[in-house]
């Protein structure tokens, strides 16, 4: 029984939970590339098939969130400190007067755990949901006053690569799109005569480099200070 204690706290602080979402998301990521390469040959319509993978993007934020939630709880539950901390509620009137919403947490004696798994696990993922459903409307509305810039599909490709990416790394994807607006309409004009660029292919790009260089990015730009 020590033995898969000592297993499943490995397990829990190890570097595999670490690179789950990377791994994740690069597969999203790819499936993504090779559904939108071949979408004119589908028989499904791509919004579906990229619709069906944001609902596993999302799905997995909570999962992933859930899982790291409920790890946290084991391990505080392993010593006599960590039970203290899952015996305790969020005290710091101080602090619950700021966050008026989180009052019913003072009264509750897991409400410092709550508290905690809230802004440690949870918040970035509901702020990354969050911003790619705001760039969703935003290329909803784009697309709506000059559809030019889209084909079909890419309203809901944006909505997924924006939480491929997800937060922080959003504010370095959003720049980078139009980075490769701009390297697109170069090879396409050169190379196939065509002088339109939608917004699909640099959306994908950019998500790329974003999730290889982007946490590079952020500290190169101090942009370090937004992650949660």
């Amino acid at each position: 029984m020590a033995g898969l204690q000592i297993t499943l706290t490995n397990f829990l602080l190890g570097s595999f939970l670490g690179w789950l979402p990377t791994i994740f998301f690069f597969v999203m990521l790819a499936l993504a590339f090779y559904r939108f390469l071949k979408r004119k040959l589908s028989s499904q319509p791509i919004e579906k098939i990229l619709k069906s993978l944001i609902l596993y993007s999302v799905i997995f934020y909570a999962a992933y969130a859930a899982i790291l939630t409920l790890g946290q709880y084991y391990i505080w539950s392993q010593s006599e400190f960590g039970r203290t901390l899952l015996n305790s509620p969020l005290n710091d009137k101080s602090l619950v007067d700021v966050l008026a919403k989180f009052s019913w947490l003072a009264d509750n004696s897991l409400g410092y755990f709550i508290f905690y798994s809230y802004g440690r696990f949870w918040l970035e993922i509901l702020i990354s949901v969050a911003l790619a459903a705001g760039f969703y409307l935003f290329l909803k509305l784009l697309k709506k006053h000059n559809d030019r810039f889209f084909e079909n599909g890419e309203t809901e490709l944006g909505f997924l690569t924006a939480l491929i990416v997800g937060w922080p790394k959003f504010i370095i994807f959003l720049p980078l799109i139009f980075v490769f607006v701009i390297l697109v309409s170069i090879f396409r004009r050169v190379y196939f005569k065509e002088f339109y660029t939608t917004l699909g292919w640099p959306m994908l790009w950019a998500a790329l480099i974003t999730l290889i260089i982007g946490n590079t990015l952020i500290e190169i730009f101090n942009f370090g200070v937004l992650r949660i």
